[in-house]
């Protein structure tokens, strides 16, 4: 059956008012945790008119950048807050049950909102990959609606810098970050080869970085990835300048066949 007209209008409002998360009090509650009014709100039937859904949906839809300031430093360590969802809000703020939960739900609620960047780009998937919550980016991915096609969209989405979750993956580093590498690998084995707009390849991210298992992971799982850097450089040139460390022995002879393979 469809939807009647009061149906959709109340669906497109809470769409809408998940869109624009603004009042710090919400924001504080996400990042603390303490989610039981986000809750409560998604939970809402359509078409609802309490008093209290209706005072929620203006707790929601309260200018971000009021917060901006009382919020922690590294809950958006590299993006302004402008256009942040409240999807984005929970996706950063930690990989608990309790945020999973309520992440699920805003999925099922706003879909819409899986696939919708802030004002640099970055979708709720960049955010939770960037705070290493790994557990939340594999939920963001499975949450992609239908085939493998729609799924590989997402995770190759890219923000205004032109890179996609796989750079802020091997930007985190360490195991969790080689963990989300290989969770977003496994969704696109070619994923590798998306370059940021300054030319910057995952590969040569974590050559640069010292990151050797990130790296030799990437070569494992995609002999053709791109291996460019910034300003004309490639993956050879930090491998060369760490020519003291293992770094050298174990991926410079690969990146070099990498590099005259593309050459020949």
């Amino acid at each position: 059956m469809e939807p009647s007209n009061h149906d959709k209008k109340g669906n497109d409002q809470r769409v809408h008012d998940l869109a624009v998360v603004r009042r710090p009090e919400l924001l504080r509650a996400a990042s603390s945790g303490q989610l039981q009014l986000l809750v409560e709100f998604l939970s809402k039937e359509d078409g609802a008119s309490s008093a209290a859904a209706a005072a929620l949906a203006r707790e929601v839809a309260i200018c971000l950048e009021e917060a901006q300031a009382q919020l922690a430093p590294t809950l958006y360590p590299s993006a302004a807050t402008e256009g942040a969802s409240a999807l984005h809000v929970v996706a950063a703020s930690g990989d608990r049950p309790g945020y999973l939960e309520v992440a699920r739900t805003i999925c099922q609620k706003a879909g819409q909102l899986l696939l919708a960047g802030d004002s640099n780009g970055d979708t709720p998937l960049h955010y939770a990959v960037r705070a290493g919550n790994a557990d939340m980016a594999s939920l963001l991915v499975g949450q992609a609606d239908g085939s493998d096609d729609q799924r590989k969209a997402m995770v190759r989405m890219q923000n205004k810098r032109g890179e996609t979750a796989l750079h802020e993956a091997v930007r985190f580093g360490r195991t969790t970050g080689l963990r989300m590498v290989n969770a977003l690998m496994a969704v696109d084995r070619e994923l590798a080869r998306v370059v940021a707009r300054d030319g910057t390849s995952v590969l040569y991210l974590a050559i640069s970085l010292h990151y050797n298992r990130i790296a030799r992971e990437l070569i494992r799982q995609d002999k053709e990835l791109a291996f460019s850097g910034p300003l004309g450089q490639n993956a050879l040139h930090p491998a060369v300048l760490h020519s003291k460390s293992e770094v050298f022995l174990t991926l410079t002879i690969e990146s070099i066949a990498l590099c005259l393979s593309a050459i020949s």
